[in-house]
Formats: C-alpha cells, structure tokens, sequence
C-alpha cells in the first residue's frame, strides 16, 4: 500500500479547472479496490476555535471508522480506507482557518496513490464516501455556485492571461510579440512612417492576444472578463475582441500589465466579483419585491417552507447569522421553533446549531443559487430571503 501521508500531500492551491474535474471523474480503482470522498465544513463561522474543530473532526472519524471495519471487502481495502482516514486526520486541521476556506474536498486512494485536497470557499455538509471511484456531485454543486472571471494585462507588446475562480487565481499564458522600439529619425516623413509600422504590430500583437483568449474561452468558458493595462490603448485592444468576450467586461482596469504581481491581481478581481455580487443580490432582491405574492419568500418561515418544497432559485442571507433552531427528523423542515412540524405533524426534532447554515447548504444541494448580501433591507426580515422558482 502506498504511504500517502500529510508531507506527501500537497493541498490544491490554484483554481479549480475543469480538467481537474475531468480526471477525478473519470478514475475509478483497479482490482476491486476503494477510494475515499471526503467532505469537511471547515467554516470558523460554525465551530469556532481550531480546538473545537479538532474536537468534532475526531467524533465524525470514529464514525467513519467504524463503518470502515464494518465494510464486507479484503482486509487490504479495509486498511486502505482506514490509512485515508488517517491522512484526513492529520491534515485537515493544517488547512483550517486559512484565507479563503470553509470546506475541504478531499479525494484519496492510499492502495491507488491518489491524492487530491480542495480548499473552498463555501462550508459543505460533512459526509464521507467509500466507493470504488470519487464521488463528485457535492463538488459540483459547490462549483456552480460561483463564476469564474478571466483577466487579461497587456501593453503594446506582453500579456498576461488569468483565471480567478472560488477566490483564487492561476496565470494562465503569457503572449510576447517583438514590437519596434522608439527610433527618432531627423526626416519626418520617415519618423511618421516609423511610427505607423509600431502602431501596426501592436495592433498584431493585440489580434494575437485576442485570439489567445477566444480559444481559451471556446476550451474553458468564463462568465465575466475584466481587461487592464495603460488607459490611452485599452480602446485599442478592446475593439480587437471578439463580440463573445466583449459582452463579457465588467471591469476595465488602468494598470501596468507586467508588473503588477499577481497577489495585487487577486485582491483587486475580488473587488470586481464583490461588485457583481452585489448587484446580482440587489436584482434578487428586486425581483421578490416585485413578484412578492407569487415567487417571494421573506423571513425564516417562508423560506424554510419554500426550501422543504424545493421551490427556491436564488437564496439570500447575511453573512455571519448564527442562530440556532430545529430539523423535523420526519420530513427534514427546518423551522425555528421546537414545536409540532408545519408539514408534517410530527413532534420528532433535532436541534440545529447553525440553522440558517443548514438553510443554505439545503439550497445548494436544490441546485439553487446562494448569494450573502449585507444590506440594510435584507437584516429587516430577519437576514434572509429567497426568490422562488414558480
């Protein structure tokens, strides 16, 4: 059995591309063998102080440990599972409280040698799968929650192509292209023909990022695009574009191309994707005061019921709302009170810690958008929201 241990491990520290996706979805373990999916809320919204998380992380394990010896297979894929358990074990306190991360997504197999650790950065609900190939539908549901926003840098001769996704960011390619330095020529017609001849290669060397991005966009399509260098030659580039990419700018940048380091990159398409967040809660928010009476659902107790039903499109909530309330341990609604269920009568319930947590991984696995949203609107009933989907 392979030793795959916390130092052999490396966490995943770009963005998560479809290839990657891909390759976890199409591996499946030789020879009747097993591999685990493991799915950790790592959010310090939920446990709090890192002592807590080690706490509860070792109660779930000795689960999953018990159900691990339990599992009718060869005693080596028995200690396989368990040697992955282990690994979970050891690292997984490593990663929390780091920027950025309130799930974990981790994807081994120590009899396979596959190691796959995912930060992200939406909490998930903590399950563990011992299947003969990766169990991905969690993964997916949390990836289509966000979009991914490509940046290009360029001046008139270098640029830099980015990807920022799931607060991350990854240099994808760079394009060079030699471009003419500045000559000063005593005759001026031969100055002004000079200069044609640099205006004409950069504008090649603009078709040659232009064409960059599109065919990167054809393999990996993005949702928004955000451009940047000098100011006076952004109108340049841009009308180089194809209409695809060009419908996709939310953001044009006046920056120095090849310069600025990527860190500063990240920090400022986090800005421009808070925009778009924004914007596209404060239009949620809009389409429920306009379709109040038949897709709006205001408050808790509405959205509980619109949740239980599977109606909800889009989720709003607060951000850092902790509160606690109940599970109908019948038919799964959540409510705030401890009383009789709604739905369906029954007395039988669970205490929730973190009930408007529980609200939003529900959502999420209903395939429905979440949006957190501070704003003075949503806080007056009672931070959260939904719009319906009929």
């Amino acid at each position: 059995m392979a030793n795959l241990t916390k130092k052999k491990i490396a966490v995943h520290e770009g963005v998560i591309r479809p290839n990657l996706v891909r390759a976890l979805e199409s591996f499946h373990a030789p020879d009747q063998q097993r591999v685990t999916s493991y799915y950790l809320n790592l959010d310090p919204g939920h446990w709090g102080s890192s002592d807590a998380f080690r706490r509860a992380l070792k109660t779930s394990l000795a689960t999953y440990r018990q159900e691990i010896e339990q599992q009718e297979t060869r005693h080596e894929v028995r200690q396989s599972l368990l040697h992955d358990l282990e690994v979970v074990e050891e690292l997984a306190p490593t990663v929390y409280g780091e920027r950025s991360t309130r799930g974990l997504a981790c994807f081994l197999g120590s009899e396979s040698e596959q190691a796959y650790v995912l930060p992200l950065p939406w909490p998930v609900r903590e399950r563990a799968f011992f299947e003969d190939q990766f169990v991905l539908w969690p993964l997916k549901l949390l990836l289509d929650q966000s979009d991914r926003y490509a940046i290009i840098l360029t001046d008139k001769d270098d640029a830099r192509l980015f990807l920022f996704f799931l607060e991350r960011i990854e240099e994808m390619t760079e394009v060079h292209d030699e471009v003419p330095g500045r000559i000063r020529f005593p005759v001026r017609t031969k100055q002004i023909q000079y200069m044609n001849k640099q205006v004409e290669y950069s504008h090649q060397h603009f078709d040659n990022v232009a064409e960059t991005a599109l065919r990167w966009f054809e393999r990996e399509p993005f949702q928004h695009l955000i451009i940047g260098g000098l100011w006076e030659i952004l109108p340049q580039f841009e009308s180089r574009l194809h209409r695809y990419l060009r419908d996709r700018i939310v953001a044009r940048w006046d920056i120095d191309a090849m310069h600025t380091p990527t860190p500063a990159v990240r920090e400022r398409a986090q800005q421009e994707e808070a925009q778009v967040l924004k914007h596209q809660a404060e239009a949620t928010w809009q389409a429920i005061q306009d379709n109040r009476l038949q897709r709006g659902a205001v408050g808790p107790e509405e959205v509980f019921a619109a949740l239980w039903r599977q109606q909800v499109e889009t989720l709003l909530e607060a951000p850092g709302v902790a509160r606690p309330g109940y599970r109908c341990t019948n038919c799964t609604r959540l409510s705030l009170s401890g009383d009789p269920c709604v739905e369906c009568g029954s007395d039988q319930k669970t205490e929730v810690d973190a009930l408007y947590e529980e609200a939003l991984l529900d959502a999420m696995e209903q395939s429905a958008h979440v949006r957190e949203w501070e704003d003075p609107a949503l806080h007056a009933v009672d931070s959260i929201a939904a719009l319906k989907r009929f």
